[in-house]
């Protein structure tokens, strides 16, 4: 191939370059005479003559040169040869053009049938979001040849954009396979997010000098990034999501090409994450509608017969108060009837019943026992231990919190488990359940929080009607976070933080992230409440939440599942080690780093050690007597 100047440099240096700046024929009989082309056509050949004919489709676009030449030792060419060679040309012209409008309808053709076959898959699958955006990433690589694809659906509210799957380029029996891996970026970082703000198409040709490409990525996995192209998914006038394209396969760049064929295929984009995204809304009404049935079903009011019985002496006598109920030692089994006015005294000791109204407590407090099950350990005794042990936290913290803050923590504490089923939240997700589809995390702490939002504002229950508007909202999201906060999985961040923070001497209490940090470590203290209880009271609880246990550990073998072994009754002898490792693990660090923030709570952080001791002597006998029984077994043999 010989490459030869194009444009004002080669113009009136070459024949070549001036046919294609003029596109117009040239004939040329003495080229050697002719001052306009010095250079000739081609280095080291000495022409004479010369016909160049531009190849020049119906739209005005140049597609080739045809040049006939010859030497001095020839006759020049002449006006024939030069109709003649021009009506050639214009044959091969034609042949060309007809070849390349077969070749588009060819390819349109397979456009279709690929759009088609696309919007199919897309819209069967319209009711499972991750089978939707694998296709979508799937068939864009495939569409534009792609090396890696990632797909980013954008959250307006927290400016975040979000990717559940990440293309690390595996493919198993045949098939490509996205991983599962939910990235969150920020809404101003990276090509991505500028295409999420602009809707504007970005092409990068080469990705490492470009000062818009974030690296992280690329350092993280060895993945060379080389070209990118990164596209957005428009819907309703707004940019709903971006696509981004790494490595073209076809050229060491994407092309126009590859931007008009997307831009097609993104208009069906749009329609499926619209429809699928209705359709979620209307699944989750569905799984909502199910669960509320359950709820209905199964819970009712408190009778009225019992509001009229605790209206008339809302407050308990001084004789029926035990003196342990001003310690965190208080254990609620010997008095489970006097524990909805137990309730009422905490909050006329800590708030007074100035701002309640008292009728509205008295429904409220026996709904909410209403609204515990009958299960063995996540029942209304556990939700009132959890609210006295934070009533103690508060009356014994110096006016630390703040009356709004108290009285959110205690009524998280009375709600923080309603309706508990005895079942972990794993539980729910691994069998699909209805409340596993409503909620993608902290599934029971979600429900809990429903349960509890649904009693404050059901008729007579309102006990916080005596609050402004931005105040009561206030309330509803303390009361949420803190009952989020009893799940377990989302405390070793926040303990590991807040005792970082100890540790370096720079946590305060006045800064309003470290004081919400501080309020939900308090929710998870008060949850474990039982392990610091005196050794007869933890040593009753423990047998209850294992009953609870191997409950769901008996179901779950049922569904052909195996459980864990602290929820398999075929291992009880691993009790006593069990709760020496959830002890020294969990509780341990929770009391040490409560107890340097509030003081008073020390002695749940003693009781705790004392329990761990008591159980380690459990577990060294267990398995002195296992040791026993298997030299036994020995020496019969």
């Amino acid at each position: 191939m010989i490459r030869k100047p194009y444009g004002p440099i080669g113009y009136r240096m070459t024949v070549a370059a001036h046919a294609a700046v003029e596109k117009k024929s040239l004939l040329i009989k003495n080229i050697v005479q002719d001052t306009r082309f010095p250079k000739g056509i081609k280095p080291g050949n000495e022409i004479y003559t010369v016909i160049c004919i531009p190849l020049v489709l119906p739209q005005g676009d140049l597609i080739a040169i045809g040049e006939i030449y010859r030497d001095g030792f020839k006759d020049p060419f002449n006006e024939n040869d030069f109709q003649i060679a021009n009506a050639m040309l214009t044959w091969n012209l034609c042949s060309l053009h007809l070849s390349q409008m077969n070749k588009c309808l060819e390819t349109q053709q397979e456009m279709n049938d690929f759009l088609l076959d696309t919007t199919k898959i897309l819209f069967d699958d319209v009711i499972s979001i991750d089978t939707l955006l694998q296709n979508i990433m799937f068939h864009t690589k495939d569409l534009v040849s792609a090396e890696r694809c990632a797909l980013f659906l954008i959250d307006h509210d927290k400016k975040q954009l979000l990717a559940d799957f990440f293309d690390e380029g595996k493919i198993e029996d045949g098939k490509q396979v996205f991983t599962k891996k939910q990235l969150r970026i920020p809404y101003d970082e990276g090509i991505v997010s500028l295409v999420a703000k602009t809707g504007v198409v970005v092409n990068v040709t080469d990705a490492q000098k470009d000062d818009r490409f974030t690296r992280n990525v690329d350092k993280e996995t060895g993945y060379t990034t080389r070209n990118i192209l990164c596209m957005p998914i428009i819907g309703k006038n707004k940019v709903i999501g971006v696509v981004e394209l790494i490595n073209s396969l076809a050229f060491d760049h994407f092309t126009k090409a590859d931007e008009n064929a997307f831009k097609m295929f993104a208009v069906y984009c749009a329609l499926a994450l619209h429809y699928s995204k209705l359709y979620s809304l209307l699944q989750s009404s569905q799984d909502q509608y199910k669960v509320a049935m359950e709820v209905l079903h199964y819970h009712i009011l408190a009778s009225d017969e019992e509001i009229e019985e605790v209206i008339k002496h809302p407050l308990p006598t001084l004789e029926q108060i035990p003196q342990e109920l001003h310690t965190f030692d208080f254990y609620g089994g010997p008095y489970m009837d006097l524990l909805p006015k137990f309730f009422l005294y905490m909050i006329q000791d800590l708030f007074g019943f100035s701002m309640f109204d008292v009728n509205k407590l008295v429904h409220f407090i026996l709904t909410v026992r209403k609204n515990y099950r009958h299960v063995m350990y996540h029942n209304w005794k556990h939700g009132f231990h959890v609210a006295h042990s934070l009533y103690m936290m508060v009356k014994t913290s110096d006016g630390l919190f703040t009356t709004n803050e108290a009285m959110a923590l205690v009524l998280a504490g009375i709600c923080h488990d309603l309706d508990h089923r005895g079942f972990n939240n794993a539980y729910f997700q691994k069998l699909h359940l209805p409340l596993a589809a409503l909620y993608s995390t902290s599934v029971m702490e979600q429900h809990h929080y429903k349960q509890t939002v649904m009693i404050l504002q059901s008729k007579d229950h309102d006990i916080l009607s005596f609050l402004r508007a931005d105040e009561y909202k206030e309330m509803l999201e303390t009361i949420q976070q803190c009952i989020i906060a009893t799940d377990l999985a989302l405390y070793f961040s926040i303990q590991k933080v807040i005792a970082n923070l100890i540790e370096d001497g720079t946590f305060d209490i006045t800064v309003p992230e470290m004081r919400s940090h501080l309020l939900s470590l308090m929710m998870t203290g008060a949850d474990l409440c039982a392990v610091s209880k005196p050794w007869e009271t933890q040593h009753e609880t423990a047998a209850e939440i294992y009953e609870e246990f191997y409950c769901q550990g008996d179901e779950e073998k049922k569904q052909g599942l195996v459980p864990i072994p602290m929820m398999d009754r075929d291992k009880k002898d691993e009790i006593p080690q069990q709760q020496v490792g959830f002890i020294r693990f969990i509780c341990v660090p929770l009391y040490t780093t409560l107890s340097q923030i509030l003081p008073a709570t020390s002695c749940l952080l003693e009781g705790a050690l004392s329990n761990a001791t008591n159980w380690q002597e459990l577990a060294d006998k267990t398995q002195e007597e296992k040791a026993a029984l298997d030299q036994d077994e020995e020496s019969e043999k």
